[in-house]
């Protein structure tokens, strides 16, 4: 048997059997474990109540031997050579690439951070580590670029929340920021699909799934592999969005402590039904004749059945088209007001924002109209939709809406509600408020805080 020694008066064998299940030795000393660890100073001490531990012989000599199971062989040569004050390899910052292999130090990526806080978290030994936390924890920042995010919040990397609450024993500050990002990030982005469930809990599949951009393949023609980042599951599906290509890949939420993914999943339940209760009620309202659409003066919003009849038919076929027509379902709870299949509430703002009306567009025609101006008004009906894009800038300008024959864009018009809006149908103005609304709730969601301010 071969076996690393990282002292020359080793009296210990630890045994790794990795996540690859190949096999790695090392030669240590016990008072190093047992001085880092509470852990290891209950099975190691000579007075210890558990079994005697086995005896293995190396290079003839004999020695007590403990195991490691499941974990990347660097995380294990990281701690063990912090406990030996031989840390002339270890890196002070982690990558998410790997490092060639010409390296004068050991791989570090982010996978070896996980599996080495799992260790730090297993042994109760992470304060050993408070000369390296710092650096570790700041190179999850990523590189700055113009299309910049931390590597905290991309996809595969859902493990920092987990590796930030190990860490937070030393760098509270730094490792609270990253869990109330990690976590809002999921709150807004995460699928669940509420049809796996096999029980009354919807949260009984610990299933969860995220967007991600689509990369090509390693050795595709033409490929930027840049960094290497972490490994996530096969496609489920694939869809384009603003001219981009993304993959729906499960993504792995089991080291997440409950409390935080309890919070996660409670906040986007409660968050979806903020975003989806007016537009349902809007609906509901629509639906039921006998129950006529209200504004603040407890007048009907649109006394023109005809524009009414035109706009309850045109918002059905886009709930059918937008995925949501499980919203004309009467008495819906709050749960089954969820959209089916995997949605997160960006995909759900999405839809909203897609969502199209058609109403009529003559001044101060949405009371009861004559029979001889609903030509007049078929002609100048218009449909209501939002703009694709809108610049920043543009968001700010006032301009006066045109009677054309021309869509009006509603949720980009700051001047909606002015005299000049009149010809503008009160239903549309309503959902064109939905919209917004639902936009609003959605950038409102906070992530987990673990220590109120």
């Amino acid at each position: 048997m071969k076996a690393y020694s990282y002292t020359p008066i080793a009296d210990l064998l630890v045994d790794l059997t990795d996540t690859k299940q190949q096999q790695h030795s090392f030669l240590v000393s016990s008072a190093a474990l047992r001085t880092a660890s509470p852990v290891w100073r209950k099975l190691l001490d000579p007075d210890s109540k558990f079994a005697p531990l086995e005896t293995v012989s190396v290079d003839g000599h004999d020695y007590r031997r403990i195991t490691v199971e499941g974990v990347e062989p660097e995380s294990l040569q990281i701690l063990l050579g912090i406990l030996h004050y031989s840390t002339e390899n270890i890196p002070k910052k982690w990558k998410p690439d790997p490092v060639a292999t010409t390296s004068a130090f050991l791989k570090f990526n982010f996978s070896v951070l996980r599996d080495l806080a799992l260790l730090l978290d297993q042994y109760d030994c992470v304060a050993v580590t408070s000369y390296f936390a710092n650096g570790w924890i700041d190179s999850g920042k990523g590189e700055a670029g113009p299309l910049w995010e931390p590597d905290y919040v991309r996809v595969g990397f859902e493990e920092w929340i987990f590796i930030a609450s190990v860490f937070g024993r030393l760098e509270r500050v730094a490792c609270d920021n990253i869990i109330q990002l990690v976590s809002r990030e999921l709150i807004r982005d995460i699928c669940v699909d509420t049809s796996e469930s096999t029980s009354g809990d919807i949260w009984d599949k610990s299933k969860y799934y995220r967007w991600k951009e689509t990369q090509l393949r390693l050795g595709d023609a033409g490929a930027d592999n840049g960094p290497q980042i972490v490994s996530v599951g096969e496609p489920i599906e694939t869809r384009e969005h603003e001219g981009k290509d993304f993959d729906l890949v499960e993504v792995n939420l089991e080291l997440v402590p409950q409390k935080v993914l309890d919070f996660i999943l409670e906040q986007r339940l409660s968050t979806s039904y903020q975003i989806l209760a007016p537009l349902y009620r809007f609906v509901q309202e629509l639906l039921d004749s006998w129950t006529p659409l209200l504004n603040n003066e407890n007048t009907k919003l649109c006394e023109n059945n005809e524009c009414s009849a035109i706009a309850l038919g045109t918002l059905v076929q886009s709930l059918n088209q937008q995925g949501l027509n499980h919203l004309l379902t009467k008495n819906l709870t709050k749960v089954e007001l969820l959209p089916p299949g995997r949605c997160s509430l960006q995909d759900l703002t999405r839809k909203i924002q897609a969502l199209q009306m058609t109403t009529f567009k003559i001044r101060n025609i949405h009371r009861k109209m004559e029979s001889s101006d609903i030509e007049e008004s078929i002609k100048n009906a218009v449909a209501v939709k939002p703009r694709s894009t809108i610049d920043s800038e543009i968001r700010l300008v006032r301009t006066p809406l045109s009677y054309t024959n021309r869509p009006i864009f509603l949720r980009a018009d700051r001047d909606i509600a002015s005299t000049q809006s009149t010809a503008v149908c009160p239903l549309a103005l309503k959902l064109s408020k939905i919209k917004e609304n639902a936009q609003d709730i959605l950038n409102l969601v906070k992530g987990y805080k673990i220590h109120e301010d």
